[in-house]
């Protein structure tokens, strides 16, 4: 039982003295060749080395003093090796401590504490194993830590993210076994951050990449297939997107992500698109639940022709698969936080793959109806909508409209209205006299949205000049096209 004011729990003992580390690498290129003047940092010490003319760096017998274990929290503080909890009323109260394979080795709770205050005196338990991670908690106010043994009786206290922490799991063994990261710029390569799971290593070595960023992509025919093979990874990132969903019920959808198959060596930085479904649609079939049957009246998952035709030309599209992504919360955003964490996490083949400044959106049917809804996002740097709109506000990029001359669903006469309320950004109508409300996928790549698609995000997120004359002009080349009828507003005339 809990007993107010001071009650002792056996946990371990909290050494704030000094620590020794002995690091030492090199830093090289993937040619193995060393780098000289990078700069080296040991994140949580707070240390900094430059690389020699041999691209060496180290940390040596170099004794720092340990920061705080645990950041204040309202409810939870740490001083002198009393952990302290203030219960401005009845809370619950608990600490576990676990070793670093997730297993829970203590655990003391009280779920009706009274209001008051709590001491837990952290002493005597440091032999259950050299490394251990202990949670606190008020309510809902958490607290987590690291704590590490060192040789001559020193410690080591590092604080936990805590929303990682997740007894038995693979999660909180590996935040459990990091005690520090190092951080590696050089001029003309990508910066590096790297984990390290001990500070005595004299052989950490570390690889930077060049710095790939400022190469141009080649002009390229958007009516044609793309120069890349396309893979795809299927179900994969957060689950995102109203429920219940049409389709899925009350099972929340991930993501389908569409890209270059050579990413890992293309020499690009690739920009991003985010796609959002028709109601009742996704980027291609999904059985049993989303499946294309003339038959039985389905037409869930027909837009796997614009994934494809986009992937090759060098695009990362990122694709929620839930069938009404024009409700909020909208999943098209959830996509493009997680992808752009995916450039950051060195574990992501994504992982400084993409070039996350330039970013577009597009969508059909109500997913251009999502587009619009957030055109108003910072993040991105150009839009386009395909039969379906809705009225929009914050544009700050440039926007294409597509509709379908026969379309009964999304008529054309709306679509034109909001391409008519854009004024101050370039936009771009093109109504397509023979296109239903969604034939125009199954038209290839030289049809009319394919194409435009395709050259309309090369034209704003790969400045690709070449292709301009799609758009930009008095004589462009969507103007002269038999195919449909085309408009631009006053700023496509540059």
């Amino acid at each position: 039982m809990l007993k107010k004011h001071f009650f002792i729990v056996a946990v371990m003992v909290f050494s704030l003295s000094a620590q020794t580390i002995n690091l030492q690498g090199v830093v090289s290129n993937t040619s193995g060749k060393p780098i000289s003047g990078a700069l080296v940092s040991l994140v949580i010490n707070d240390l900094k080395d430059t690389t020699d003319a041999d691209g060496k760096f180290s940390f040596i017998s170099t004794s720092v003093k340990n920061s705080s274990p645990i950041p204040h929290q309202s409810n939870i503080s740490l001083k002198n090796n009393v952990l302290q909890f203030s219960l401005p009323t009845q809370s619950p109260i608990k600490v576990e401590i676990f070793d670093l394979k997730g297993n829970l080795l203590r655990q003391v709770v009280s779920m009706n504490a009274a209001a008051g205050i709590y001491q837990f005196d952290i002493s005597k338990n440091s032999q259950a194993a050299k490394v251990l991670v202990v949670r606190a908690s008020v309510g809902k106010v958490e607290a987590s830590f690291r704590y590490m043994s060192l040789n001559g009786g020193q410690y080591s206290i590092t604080p936990i993210n805590t929303k990682s922490l997740n007894s038995g799991s693979s999660g909180l063994r590996v935040m459990a076994t990091v005690v520090d990261t190092i951080k590696v710029t050089a001029t003309n390569y990508q910066p590096k951050s790297v984990p390290i799971t001990t500070l005595e290593n004299p052989q950490q070595n570390i690889t930077l990449d060049t710095n790939i960023a400022s190469k141009p992509f080649p002009t390229a025919n958007p009516a044609a297939a793309g120069p890349y093979e396309v893979t795809a990874d299927k179900n994969v990132g957060p689950k995102a997107g109203y429920l219940p969903d049409p389709i899925y019920g009350d099972e929340q959808q991930r993501f389908n992500v569409y890209y270059p198959k050579n990413l890992a060596n293309s020499e690009y930085l690739h920009p991003i698109l985010i796609w959002a479904n028709g109601y009742t649609d996704n980027p291609e079939q999904n059985p049993p639940k989303c499946i294309t049957d003339a038959g039985q009246n389905k037409w869930c998952g027909q837009y796997l022709p614009m994934m494809n035709h986009l992937a090759s030309h060098g695009f990362v599209v990122v694709a929620s698969l839930s069938t009404a992504t024009g409700y909020e919360p909208f999943p098209t955003l959830v996509g493009m936080d997680w992808i752009i964490e995916q450039n950051e996490d060195p574990s992501s083949h994504f992982y400084h793959r993409l070039d996350i400044s330039n970013i577009g959106q597009l969508g059909h049917s109500f997913g251009g109806m999502s587009t619009c809804k957030t055109a108003s996002d910072p993040r991105y740097k150009a839009l386009a909508t395909i039969c379906g709109t809705n009225p929009v506000s914050g544009v700050h990029t440039p926007m294409l409209f597509f509709c379908g001359g026969k379309d009964n669903t999304v008529k054309c006469s709306g679509v034109q209205d909001v391409f008519n309320s854009v004024k101050d950004q370039p936009a771009f109508y093109i109504n397509e006299r023979n296109a239903d409300h969604g034939s125009w996928v199954y038209q290839g790549a030289n049809g009319v949205s394919l194409s435009a698609a395709a050259a309309w995000f090369r034209v704003h997120l790969m400045n690709d000049t070449a292709n301009r004359n799609y758009f930009y002009g008095s004589n462009c080349t969507f103007c002269k096209d038999s195919r449909v009828e085309a408009k631009q507003n006053s700023l496509m005339n540059e």
